[in-house]
């Protein structure tokens, strides 16, 4: 029986995310499923109202950033995060306008753009857009660039009222897999770079006890958002759940310094 989801297109036969035991993945079986992540994902919502799916991304980032913010005790944690953080769950909770919340996210938009890019074309569209900056990211660190870029997306998404994975997927194929994975697990690549050392390396990576626990924690916060438990609920729990422990956590810190 295992076999066979092995061999099977996850999306053709309707397999929900979260069913699928990754750990007991081939190594190709592995990489099809990171590949394949973000239709699995969305096929999950497909027939869900739009905000089960932000809610999702949501206990999937508060998860990440709970541990995220633990790995670089040296800089202090920039405000904007929490902020962003503390206003997108308020917004989900019914208890920020949404004049309000569209007013944050397209300031948001327009320093993140900047970010991202270098361009301040967004920022000269609107005067208040630099105040916003000025009030928000004085203490900014573009440590954070990346996953602010990638979490500042569920903005956006709520904004067009359209909602992509491919933030998700960015943050697990690229930070967790590439940097987290092998400092926890103390893994060293090889200096062959050829595609098929390339491909064995990250099927490692993929078959690592820690990273099978990361897609775990993803499908069981999917899970749970599918459950439509009160955000209220949830928000509390939430404050204590981790991607990493916060000794997983001390530990890439001191591989950093």
């Amino acid at each position: 029986m295992m076999e066979k989801i092995y061999e099977i297109d996850f999306i053709m036969e309707k397999i929900k995310i979260y069913e699928i035991d990754f750990a007991a993945l081939n190594p190709e079986g592995k990489s099809k499923f990171i590949l394949d992540l973000g239709f699995l994902a969305s096929y999950c919502f497909m027939d869900c109202p739009f905000e089960t799916a932000i809610n999702a991304q949501l206990l999937i980032f508060t998860r990440w950033w709970n541990s995220y913010r633990l790995m670089i005790p040296e800089n202090p944690t920039p405000q904007i995060m929490d902020i962003i953080m503390e206003k997108l769950w308020d917004y989900q909770e019914g208890k920020l306008e949404p004049s309000e919340f569209t007013y944050f996210a397209k300031c948001l938009e327009a320093v993140v753009f900047e970010i991202a890019t270098g361009s301040t074309e967004k920022m000269d569209e609107d005067e208040a857009y630099y105040d916003f900056k000025a009030k928000y990211f004085e203490d900014w660190d573009d440590c954070y660039d990346s996953f602010l870029i990638d979490f500042s997306y569920i903005y956006y998404g709520i904004r067009e009222h359209e909602l992509a994975w491919s933030n998700v997927e960015d943050i697990i194929d690229g930070d967790i897999a590439d940097l987290k994975i092998p400092l926890l697990e103390g893994m060293e690549e090889d200096s062959n770079c050829t595609a098929f050392a390339q491909k064995k390396w990250t099927q490692q990576i993929y078959s690592t006890p820690r990273f099978c626990q990361v897609i775990a924690l993803l499908q069981k916060d999917i899970k749970t958002a599918l459950e439509g438990k009160p955000m209220e609920e949830l928000r509390k729990v939430y404050q204590n759940e981790y991607l990493f422990s916060p000794e997983d956590c001390a530990k890439v810190t001191a591989d950093w310094y």
